[in-house]
């Protein structure tokens, strides 16, 4: 009898034992951190291959990278649908907030300091509070090394410029390179003035084509794929302009001119989950991989391409400087 006594009693102290280490092994385990919670809104389409397209993509990486919770919103183009969303947002617990475009600097601002646990991001402007950063890619060197190709690439030495707006701080660089491959070259600029207005865009185009231009470039945003796909119709030479748009036509796009939205996106979350992420200008280039060219084209003669990777080259190291400064001015 005494016995099984003992023998109970060893069974009991033996499950208190266990109970009391499964109980300090519970409250010693650290809960799962939340998620980070990522917005983003668009003033257009996420499917436009361009500018907007690259936003997603670089969202989607957040996601699947850093197992973040995202939302995103399309066709937030009026000042007061971008105010109703962004307050929405931020009251959700929305810890950072793209705003895919430069109208979202007036509100963003604005906004700001109502909401401090909240980062606001923008693209191409100002910052004016002190959890708000503005995005800058140099509009000046992408202008730059597009003119240099098109200089070089056109036979009728025409070369359409159709930028969405005429104060692009893109066009005046893009005149000068083109003018320093041949001064016989000229550029005939005309402006959409929208980002996406695909059949104006086109009709600039059948004009110039008309005219006797070679090569077009489109600088907007849902109109650059109408342009290239004018120029393939015609037999016209194109750069495209943000993404790879080489697809379109093999035969049509000598190269592209890249903005790498989707990386910058990812580089900026993961700065800002590091606590690392400043308020104020953040500028990203040719130098630091923000920008890029694409490949070429099977037209682009061995030469060119020498060419256009020298002078690039020698700008990434610092041995050749942009003529135009605009960019910096901005971001004071």
């Amino acid at each position: 009898m005494l016995r099984k006594l003992l023998l109970l009693l060893a069974l009991l102290l033996l499950v208190g034992c266990s109970i009391s280490s499964s109980f300090e092994e519970t409250k010693n385990v650290t809960p799962p951190e939340a998620p980070l919670k990522v917005a983003l809104l668009l003033e257009g389409k996420i499917y436009d291959q361009g500018w907007d397209n690259q936003a997603y993509v670089g969202l989607k990486e957040i996601e699947r990278k850093m197992n973040a919770q995202i939302f995103y919103m399309q066709y937030v183009n009026t000042e007061k649908k971008q105010a109703d969303e962004t307050k929405k947002l931020a009251e959700q617990g929305y810890q950072l907030i793209f705003g895919n475009g430069r109208s979202f600097e007036t509100v963003f601002n604005n906004l700001a300091p109502a909401y401090p646990n909240t980062r606001f991001v923008f693209f191409n402007g100002r910052a004016a509070a002190a959890n708000v950063s503005a995005i800058n890619f140099t509009p000046e060197s992408m202008g730059y090394f597009s003119g240099v190709v098109a200089g070089l690439m056109t036979k009728t030495h025409k070369i359409g410029l159709i930028p969405a707006y005429s104060s692009m701080y893109e066009i005046e660089p893009f005149i000068q390179a083109a003018k320093e491959q041949n001064r016989a070259n000229k550029v005939i600029v005309r402006e959409v003035n929208s980002w996406n207005d695909g059949r104006k865009a086109v009709q600039i185009a059948k004009r110039m084509i008309d005219e006797g231009v070679d090569i077009l470039v489109p600088m907007g945003d849902g109109f650059n794929i109408d342009v290239l796909m004018e120029a393939h119709h015609a037999k016209r030479l194109a750069i495209g302009y943000v993404s790879d748009q080489s697809f379109v036509s093999k035969e049509t796009v000598v190269t592209s001119i890249l903005q790498n939205v989707a990386d910058v996106y990812l580089k900026v979350a993961r700065k800002y989950k590091e606590g690392t992420l400043p308020a104020g200008c953040l500028t990203f280039d040719f130098k630091d991989g923000g920008q890029d060219l694409a490949h070429f084209g099977p037209m682009v003669p061995p030469a060119v391409q020498g060419k256009v990777k020298q002078k690039l080259e020698e700008y990434k190291t610092g041995a050749f400087s942009l003529p135009i400064h605009t960019q910096s001015i901005r971001c004071q």
